[in-house]
């Protein structure tokens, strides 16, 4: 019974064997010895052939990890070289917008500067029409008085004037 139940458990595993063979050969991967038929072989004909069918998976794996382990040490050595270079970059960009910021502040206070000085501009405009308008008014007030002036009147006492002044320059002149 013991050989019974071997004899059926390699009844099976070949069973198992012949099918993973012929999804082997479906999948296009064919060694040298799958071109035969896998029916007629044996099971340790087919253990053999599993066996390297499994070796070439497993070289394949290991062809694949180590590709990957490659890419992995590229993308680890190319992120090294370039994060700095970034981080730089973006110190940089900060530094010129802290300056930008800094000019805006700037210009913002000269404006303001400006606009305190037309303010003082506006004043001084208004107090120089101020003291235009109060001349005027004095000025002519004043040509009113001198327009009022008789001038005869004023040629006749100056003549006068010397008149006298003449006799009393020539008495201290002796």
């Amino acid at each position: 019974m013991a050989e019974n139940n071997e004899s059926k458990a390699l009844e099976v595993k070949s069973e198992e064997l012949e099918e993973k063979a012929q999804d082997i050969a479906v999948k296009g991967v064919e060694a040298e010895e799958t071109k035969t038929d896998l029916k007629g072989l044996s099971d340790r004909d087919l253990l053999v052939e599993l066996l390297k069918e499994q070796k070439k998976t497993s070289r394949r794996s290991l062809i694949t990890a180590a590709s990957l382990v490659a890419i992995c040490l590229i993308v680890g050595v190319a992120v090294l070289i370039i994060v700095p270079k970034v981080v730089e970059t973006l110190n940089n960009a900060y530094k010129a917008i802290d300056g930008i910021q800094t000019v805006v502040v700037n210009a913002n206070n000269a404006i303001g500067s400006v606009e305190k000085s037309l303010d003082g501009l506006d004043v001084m405009v208004s107090n120089v029409d101020k003291v235009v308008v109060d001349n005027t008014d004095s000025v002519g007030k004043a040509v009113d008085r001198i327009s009022n002036i008789d001038i005869a009147t004023l040629n006749k006492s100056i003549k006068d004037l010397s008149d006298i002044i003449e006799p009393l320059a020539k008495f201290f002149k002796r």
